[in-house]
């Protein structure tokens, strides 16, 4: 795919064209060879290059989901700003990257433009506690409330997505599934008063 085309996919609604332009992404050598360099020049030693692209492109697709990234400036500079900071910042203890409430998208030429406009954001105890706590709780559900409420929650799919990827008759059926999960999961959510609070908000 072009520069253009590539952005296009990744804004655009199909889900094949997404996957197939995140590929691409993925499998660029100019990306792969740019955060091999920094991994070097960084001597990241908590994770490989191909971790780091791996969440590069895991939050790209949030930023894109979300609306905050917009594809003013190039897909794939912005892809190697979140990775460039991914790993600059790799020594210090966090746990998320964030987005300054000064971003713009249009304004960001380069990988430093976007790692500077990136900032890395410790979870407080409160919310690792939260966090593992919903961990624990999704490990007990089945594995198909599992991926019903990743689907649909997670990934932000549609009810008909959602009864097509779990081969379901139709949406209606998808919605009482996920219904039914979600009425597990406020059960043991029920037994960890952590979660309580964090749901109850």
């Amino acid at each position: 795919m072009s520069p253009p085309d590539l952005t296009a996919a990744l804004l655009g609604t199909d889900p094949q064209r997404r996957n197939q332009a995140f590929k691409t992404l993925y499998m660029s050598p100019v990306i792969n060879g740019k955060i091999r360099d920094w991994a070097k020049m960084y001597n990241l030693r908590d994770k490989t290059s191909d971790d780091v692209l791996q969440e590069g492109v895991i939050l790209l697709d949030e930023l894109i989901r979300t609306g905050r990234f917009r594809g003013d400036s190039r897909v794939e500079t912005f892809l190697l700003g979140i990775c460039k900071n991914l790993i600059r910042d790799s020594v210090k203890k966090v746990n998320r990257v964030v987005l300054k409430d000064s971003f713009n998208d249009a304004a960001l030429s380069s990988e430093d433009d976007v790692a500077d406009h990136l900032e890395l954001s410790e979870l407080t105890q409160a919310e690792q506690r939260r966090d593992n706590a919903l961990q624990e709780a999704m490990r007990q559900l089945t594995d198909k409330c599992r991926e019903a409420l990743s689907l649909y929650y997670f990934e932000q799919k549609t009810m008909a997505q959602v009864a097509e990827a779990r081969n379901l008759a139709n949406a209606e059926q998808a919605k009482k599934a996920v219904f039914r999960c979600r009425e597990s999961l406020r059960g043991l959510v029920s037994e960890h008063p952590a979660l309580g609070a964090a749901f109850n908000r």
